[in-house]
């Protein structure tokens, strides 16, 4: 940066940053994490993606990539000025913070878009291959994210004549429709922050019906599915901000919208990543308590420390199904286990229970079992 972009530097820049990198932060985290553990598609379920990538991870990785450009290009903006008031910066400086801030609010608007497009193919893969009308209405919201962001953008971009007049006000031309741009980006915000909502709620609703499921798993999912509620109260502060924008201190007027921008932003991607997590969480879970009994002896395991270890799997990953029947398509993982005696022979009892010999072998059937009602 030149010398007078780092004078430029001050006033609410700094909460700027310190806010929304911090949400960068954590969203890589997640990201890192979803890369590991849930980028695949599931075994035999190809067509949950392309070339064995999930969907839902496709999205969010291009979604991801355009948050990061927007999270830098807001950072020049604000190392020009991006929160001080314009009476203490120069006229370049203006002329910059303008540029680099309008460009983070395209990309972020087109990123925006693509972030629920990830939320909504998750959901999609949930609900494997049914045809129902929740299938529909998720296409739709998707559908109409991507028509109403695209159109914000060319608004953006032909608000002005010429172009360029949008962050240097000194050049001559017009601005004739920064009237109508701020009405549809009224309209955009709402109906962004009211596609979080939903998004947030169906597959609390789809969870709600399900009835082979266990009280607790359902508040435990309801409760990681529902994260979008936050990205979906920061929307509403970011459509609220829209308005409060004032032109004649615009450097300082608008870092709270810029700010609700972001952080909408990220907190799409952090929050559809948490359900997509799950099962890498239950195994984390899992880890601990085994290595926490790791120096019981084997002799002290019961049937019980098998059936819970089976349940435990079983809830590992869940698919949801509205149909009408309030139906549910699980993975399920099943465990027979049988002792054979030294002649070779499985024993008919199926538990595990101590012998009084000395040597035993155990054998270990995994069945996994895909059942679909409609």
């Amino acid at each position: 940066m030149t010398e007078s972009s780092a004078s430029a530097y001050g006033g609410k820049g700094s909460l700027v940053l310190g806010v929304t990198w911090a949400e960068a932060g954590l969203a890589l985290i997640l990201f890192a994490l979803r890369a590991k553990t849930a980028s695949f598609s599931p075994p035999g379920q190809a067509y949950f993606g392309v070339f064995g990538v999930r969907w839902d991870f496709i999205w969010v990785t291009i979604a991801l990539v355009l948050a990061l450009c927007t999270q830098c290009l807001m950072t020049v903006s604000v190392r020009y000025g991006l929160g001080n008031h314009q009476d203490l910066l120069s006229g370049s400086n203006i002329v910059q913070t303008n540029l680099w801030s309008w460009m983070a609010q395209i990309v972020a608007i087109l990123c925006l878009a693509i972030s629920r497009i990830a939320v909504i193919s998750f959901l999609l893969s949930l609900q494997a291959r049914t045809r129902s009308i929740g299938r529909i209405v998720l296409y739709g919201v998707g559908a109409i994210q991507g028509i109403i962001n695209v159109i914000e953008v060319g608004l953006i971009l032909n608000q002005c004549d010429p172009t360029k007049k949008l962050w240097d006000p000194d050049i001559p031309g017009t601005c004739d429709k920064v009237l109508i741009c701020s009405q549809v980006g009224f309209l955009q915000g709402s109906i962004g922050a009211a596609a979080d909502l939903f998004l947030a709620f169906y597959p609390v609703y789809i969870i709600g019906r399900l009835q082979q499921m266990k009280l607790t798993t359902k508040v435990g999912l309801c409760l990681i599915m529902s994260g979008g509620l936050i990205a979906g109260i920061a929307g509403i502060n970011k459509t609220v901000a829209i308005a409060s924008i004032t032109h004649d201190d615009l450097t300082y007027a608008i870092y709270k919208l810029n700010t609700w921008v972001l952080t909408e932003m990220w907190f799409i991607i952090i929050f559809g990543s948490i359900p997509v997590l799950r099962p890498f969480f239950v195994r984390f879970t899992q880890d601990i308590k085994s290595a926490a009994g790791y120096g019981h002896s084997r002799s002290g395991t019961t049937p019980s420390d098998y059936l819970n270890d089976s349940r435990n799997r079983r809830e590992s990953w869940i698919q949801l199904d509205d149909q009408s029947q309030s139906t549910c398509v699980t993975r399920v993982s099943t465990y027979a286990k049988g002792a054979l005696d030294g002649h070779g022979r499985e024993s008919d009892d199926t538990s595990i229970k101590p012998q009084q010999s000395g040597r035993q072998i155990l054998v270990t059937r995994q069945t996994t079992v895909e059942s679909e009602r409609c």
